[in-house]
């Protein structure tokens, strides 16, 4: 248990000492931050095949699959971000329409983060995770987009963070938008959550870090 918590804690300081890329001087505003087709297995993403998950590279993108219900899965970059644009491209391949798939910023672990979702069946939002506690933003509730492409299609997110200004536009349209200054910095990266019907697969593609 004590090892367990020194790694934690050196984890969580090296993450602290990590320079913001979008703080970097030589980085202009629009210019690309990071980008992934997921064609090579070598940029950094997690591998990860065991009981409850599989998550790694494939022939179609990013994969990442959940073997249970009411489960998530989180893969990060492991590198740090303040203000920044994200996109990336999703859609489910296998399982049912209640579950969850998009973007997390400002992650700084399980427990503190932002994530932003779009459904199979057309619901789009954003949730703050503060010490392990969600809150849908801005006002508790999710919305039903028209602009979601649903069931296995394929949706073109896109998120920003920038300053307290949080949203998520869907093929190309604002689908919500919210201001919170409880997370200011963390790392970036793509989710998956299924519900109570059961397992599901996701891909991702094409994902896309700008400094605004």
């Amino acid at each position: 248990m004590v090892i367990c918590l020194v790694l934690l804690n050196s984890c969580s300081s090296i993450q602290k000492l990590q320079v913001s890329q979008d703080k970097l001087p030589w980085k202009a505003s629009g210019e690309i931050l990071l980008e992934d087709d997921f064609s090579e297995d070598t940029t950094g993403w997690e591998i990860v095949n065991n009981v409850y998950e599989l998550k790694g590279y494939s022939s179609e993108g990013y994969l990442i699959s959940i073997n249970h219900k009411g489960g998530r899965s989180i893969s990060t970059t492991g590198l740090q971000f303040s203000n920044i644009k994200i996109q990336v491209e999703t859609q489910k391949l296998t399982g049912s329409n209640d579950s969850y798939l998009g973007i997390v910023c400002r992650y700084q672990d399980n427990q503190n983060y932002y994530r932003f979702f779009v459904t199979p069946d057309g619901y789009t939002g954003i949730v703050k995770v503060v010490n392990g506690e969600s809150s849908t933003l801005p006002d508790g509730k999710t919305s039903y987009n028209h602009d979601v492409i649903q069931d296995d299609g394929t949706n073109l997110l896109e998120v920003s963070c920038v300053g307290n200004t949080l949203s998520l536009s869907v093929n190309g349209k604002l689908a919500v938008s919210a201001y919170d200054d409880q997370l200011t910095r963390g790392d970036v990266g793509v989710f998956a959550e299924t519900g109570q019907d059961g397992a599901g697969s996701f891909i991702f593609n094409q994902f896309i870090v700008t400094k605004p």
